[in-house]
């Protein structure tokens, strides 16, 4: 379930990991390697939607197909 904040939308480990179909480890290790970003509110790392595209390779911009990140 994506987390909308101030405009941008943010997904946890659990749901950008169910979306990428890899384990939340290798979710943690993209962002340690620096191949996904993420922001820490609180507890929780919250990984930017916009991270998960360019991960994916769909381009930013009025064409771009919207991604539907499982729950």
């Amino acid at each position: 379930m994506p987390i909308d904040f101030q405009g941008h939308r943010f997904y946890t480990i659990l749901g950008t990991a169910k979306a990428l179909r890899v384990t939340p480890q290798t979710v943690r290790n993209y962002v340690k390697l620096g191949r996904l970003s993420a922001q820490r509110v609180g507890r929780p790392l919250l990984i930017p939607e916009d991270s998960v595209k360019v991960l994916l390779g769909i381009s930013r911009g009025p064409t771009s197909a919207n991604i539907t990140l499982q729950k």
